[in-house]
């Protein structure tokens, strides 16, 4: 504590200083632009280059047309540009300053060619359907979020969350064990600490996220039905840099510079602190001996091998641990004694781009991930995964006209895992009577080398000026179920009018069946995988430049689910449905003012076996409403807010309670008796987050200090409800209070 009131009283003296050299002038600045389809403005160009005539700095537009050159010295710059199939734009000129983001507009204008009055043009290709994006800027922005990545997403219509202690995302009526996480290329098993305190990546080597809700193409797809896809920046258009945040959770720090003249590199790393202040605490049931503590980094490098081939490396890991020992005497005798925890997770990626020519290019990457998991609770429960996994994925693009693309892929994979301890199969989803007390423990040593083949050919045609048709089908192989899945997938998108178009899709979806479901001890080594079949249709229409809105109906329908059986652990009997419909208004005024506004009603229901009724599914959330807004009255100060209203999560109401002998002592426990799964909801649960931060600028760098308000009108959302021994007193449980959150961010 001393530790941290000399902290505090640091930060005291120096803000008077920082308050006089604010008007000091920064010796770098950044400029940011999109480019764009000539007289298109709603049609961003992908993979142009842009180009610093100047110092010879360049980088590639990325899916939104987006680029940035960032630690550029003061002064006027020439930016040239071009793409395949677009004439070279006109140079443009641009001032950096230091008190401002530099901001450029650049228009290509498209190649036509006319032959015996046939013209051909190129146009833009047909995008993904429900895909929603992030760009890291906007990610910072986000109220609510402490500047975390991940937890912004749940600003987005398709998304949310089941409280404030779970960053799991639940997308259009399903659970987060439909996402699939990728960062870089690399898959993610494990994209938050604790279960959802803080994502385990760093926002601040962010560059995009983008979030495909259902009813996408064949390129992705083994294992779900959304995918969560995140870019870290590509390119580093200055010199070497480095970037510190340390607010009341942990610290992080981020640094950068070029490799020659066609390199670039990254380092960032965070770790919590509570740890190094308080060793153990004891209260009345024990004591903790080890108190929560997390970490990871994040390391990439990148070579421009030639023009046309691009070589990249990228590193990240994460860990958690915590211990405590209970000995009270109300302690579950499973619980008394010692308990630790540590989960971790490690991912590895190289990577080669490769334009081989104005027509064809390819994605070749080799990965590598690994899940690790170590618990120990008490004297006789322990569990120890390690689940590896290796993937060779090549993507090639074959451009046969302007109008028409081809795309296909190969992926191979491997997954040695491994399982060893004592212990009780975890509960299922809508299993409101799992009591561990009841359930057997299962001694286990089990071994598996999964194997993956994946493939895909899809194909991308403008068929007339206002129709465009995506085809797909995607074949995947798993060994762990040993079957063979075929998934046809497609889409059409209608240009209704000028700025303003409809997308249908459809796409088929396997899933195997969540790792423990197949194992031999608590499991079922015969399931097979599961089905969803997506039909979604998207309507999408830009207002003006700065204003788009978005509306998508969605129905997903669900079949050969893995389910809870007596007899057989497990049987694919389950069925179940999705559906909803989601509004988005965005509208964003140059770099001063970002706001939008989401609503989205949904209902999921699920029914176990045959012969019961439809239930409702246990994320279900029937409303979702978000307003957000930042603002920048000038440059160095931002304001913001965000407030969220969703319907309470149901919940299953307990009765009473039944006198039972406990299997493991002969002792009398109460055992609660429960009314009809899910047959009651929660209040409804919103809450209000602000944000204000100020930016102090100097010679050669720059602090900001930020504050936030979680939950600032102190609303008490339940979060669950807490029994006494004998079921007859209820106590509420609720989410986070009132919770003032202090940063501070320095940049050199």
């Amino acid at each position: 504590m001393k530790q941290l009131c000399t902290c505090f009283l640091f930060v005291l003296t120096l803000y008077p200083c920082i308050a006089l050299g604010e008007q000091s002038s920064s010796q770098f600045g950044e400029i940011h632009g999109t480019v764009y389809q000539q007289n298109l403005k709603q049609q961003p160009v992908a993979s142009a280059q842009v180009r610093i005539i100047e110092t010879g700095q360049r980088v590639l537009t990325d899916a939104n047309g987006e680029f940035q050159f960032r630690n550029l010295p003061l002064g006027t710059y020439t930016l040239a540009t071009n793409a395949s199939g677009y004439i070279a734009a006109t140079d443009v000129t641009a001032a950096v300053t230091p008190t401002e983001i530099t901001r450029v507009e650049i228009y290509l204008e498209p190649v036509i060619v006319s032959l015996d009055e046939v013209e051909v043009t190129t146009d833009r290709p047909l995008q993904s359907p429900g895909r929603q994006s992030l760009g890291g800027a906007e990610i910072q922005r986000v109220p609510g979020t402490a500047g975390d990545a991940l937890r912004a997403l749940q600003s987005l219509p398709a998304v949310g969350v089941a409280n404030d202690f779970s960053g799991a995302l639940y997308i259009r009526g399903g659970s987060d064990e439909d996402n699939l996480y990728y960062f870089d290329r690399v898959p993610i098993g494990y994209p938050y600490h604790f279960g959802g305190i803080v994502s385990s990546l760093s926002s601040e080597v962010i560059e995009r996220i983008d979030v495909y809700a259902g009813g996408y193409g064949a390129e992705f797809g083994v294992d779900s039905q959304a995918v969560i896809d995140i870019y870290s920046r590509d390119n580093n258009a200055g010199g070497m840099s480095a970037k510190f945040n340390l607010n009341l959770l942990y610290s992080e720090g981020l640094m950068e510079g070029k490799i020659g003249d066609r390199g670039f590199w990254y380092a960032a790393g965070r770790r919590s602190y509570i740890d190094l202040f308080l060793r153990s605490l004891s209260f009345e049931s024990g004591q903790i001996t080890a108190f929560p503590r997390f970490w990871d980094y994040q390391v990439k490098g990148g070579y421009d091998l030639s023009e046309k081939h691009q070589l990249s490396l990228n590193i990240f890991a994460s860990g958690d641990r915590f211990a405590l020992k209970l000995d009270g005497e109300d302690v579950d005798e499973d619980l008394r004694g010692d308990t630790s925890f540590y989960s971790g997770f490690e991912g590895a990626g190289i990577h080669l781009r490769s334009l081989f020519t104005d027509r064809l290019t390819s994605y070749l990457s080799l990965t590598r991930s690994d899940f690790a998991f170590d618990v120990n609770i008490g004297a006789d429960l322990s569990l120890k995964i390690d689940a590896p996994q290796y993937v060779l994925r090549e993507d090639v693009t074959y451009r046969l006209t302007p109008k028409h693309q081809i795309e296909t892929g190969l992926i191979l994979g491997l997954e040695p895992g491994r399982a060893i301890g004592r212990f009780i199969r975890p509960p299922d989803e809508g299993e409101v009577d799992y009591d561990p007390r009841f359930i057997e423990k299962q001694t286990f040593d089990e071994s598996a080398l999964g194997k993956r083949f994946e493939t895909y050919l899809q194909d991308r045609y403008r068929v007339l000026p206002f129709l465009s048709v995506v085809l797909g089908l995607r074949t995947d192989y798993l060994s762990f179920v040993d079957g063979l899945s075929i998934q046809p997938r497609g889409s059409l998108l209608f240009e209704i009018s000028a700025g303003s178009q409809v997308q249908l899709s459809y796409g088929n979806y396997q899933q195997r069946p969540a790792p423990p479901r197949l194992t031999q001890s608590v499991g079922n080594p015969e399931l097979s995988n599961s089905g969803a079949s997506h039909y979604v249709l998207e309507y999408t229409r830009e207002i003006s430049s700065e204003t788009e809105i978005k509306v998508a109906g969605y129905y997903k329908n669900l079949v050969d689910l893995a389910t809870n059986d007596d007899d057989a652990n497990y049987l694919n009997q389950g069925v179940g449905f999705a559906q909803g419909t989601e509004v988005f208004l965005r509208h964003q005024a140059g770099e001063r003012f970002l706001g939008w506004g989401s609503y989205a009603y949904g209902l999921s229901k699920r029914r176990d076996s045959p012969g019961e009724p439809y239930r409702l599914y246990s994320f279900d959330q029937t409303h979702v409403a978000t307003f957000a807004a930042t603002y920048n009255p000038t440059p160095t100060w931002e304001i913001g807010a965000k407030w969220q209203y969703r319907t309470g999560n149901p919940y299953t109401p307990v009765l009473g309670a039944d006198l039972k002998i406990d299997p493991r002592n002969g002792e009398s426990i109460y055992v609660p008796i429960y009314a009809e799964t899910n047959s009651a909801r929660l209040p409804a649960y919103h809450r209000l987050d602000v944000k204000i931060s100020k930016a102090f600028r100097f010679n050669n760098w720059q602090m900001r200090v930020f504050l936030e308000l979680l939950n600032a009108y102190n609303r008490k959302n339940l979060l669950n409800f807490s029994y006494n021994d004998d079921y007859t007193e209820r106590e509420d449980i609720y989410q986070f209070p009132i919770i003032p959150y202090l940063g501070i961010t320095v940049e050199l």
